[in-house]
């Protein structure tokens, strides 16, 4: 369901930028513009509708055993496709330099970089969803809560400890979760290995 809204909302988005001119050079400026003005509504709209979204793991009976039922959660669900518009802004920066200047390299470049850094992002989701549906459980403590720049992601510091005993402290970002500091939170952590761990709020997926 999560990810049938993610594609719905990215349509819309694309669809929306592309029907008030977005991609049109004749717009002047406003190709440019028009996709950042509906990122912007996007984000905001994500942003309202994560603040209404309950935590997921207050007055939940627990997780399930290993392994577990992961899936995307509605907060990135709702934010993710907010970063579409701009694929737009990519493409039409590309195809204006194309018209004037033999750029074959560069794109070649920039299917490579995009490439790399889409590797990057899938080795590191698949790392939290095997966290999440292999993964230990224990609760963390939030020791503090530290503010960033208003477009950023707060970052948090907490500590937990393992069914074994041992005693481990972090920090992450919390992806549009409202959490606060003096309360407790999910962690799964590898047993052999407990530093190796995720924070329930630091990840674009959750597990049942």
């Amino acid at each position: 369901m999560q990810i049938a809204v993610a594609i719905a909302l990215t349509a819309t988005y694309l669809g929306l930028s592309l029907a008030l001119g977005g991609v049109q050079s004749s717009n002047g400026p406003w190709w440019f513009f028009l996709p950042c003005i509906v990122s912007v509504c996007a984000f905001v709209a994500a942003k309202m509708i994560m603040a209404k979204l309950p935590l997921p793991w207050v007055n939940d009976q627990g997780y399930s055993s290993p392994p577990r039922r992961v899936h995307l959660s509605w907060r990135a669900a709702v934010r993710l496709p907010a970063y579409a518009p701009f694929l737009l802004i990519l493409w039409h920066f590309l195809s204006i330099l194309r018209m004037h200047f033999d750029i074959d390299w560069v794109l070649y470049c920039v299917i490579v970089l995009a490439l790399g850094m889409m590797t990057i992002i899938a080795l590191r989701r698949w790392h939290e969803i095997r966290l999440l549906r292999n993964g230990e459980v224990a609760m963390a403590f939030i020791d503090s809560r530290e503010n960033t720049a208003e477009w950023q992601d707060d970052r948090i510091y907490y500590h937990f400890r393992t069914a074994g005993g041992k005693d481990v402290s972090g920090r992450a970002f919390y992806v549009g979760y409202d959490v606060l500091e003096g309360s407790f939170i999910p962690v799964f952590y590898d047993a052999r290995n407990p530093p190796d761990h995720l924070v329930a709020c630091a990840s674009w997926f959750e597990a049942d």
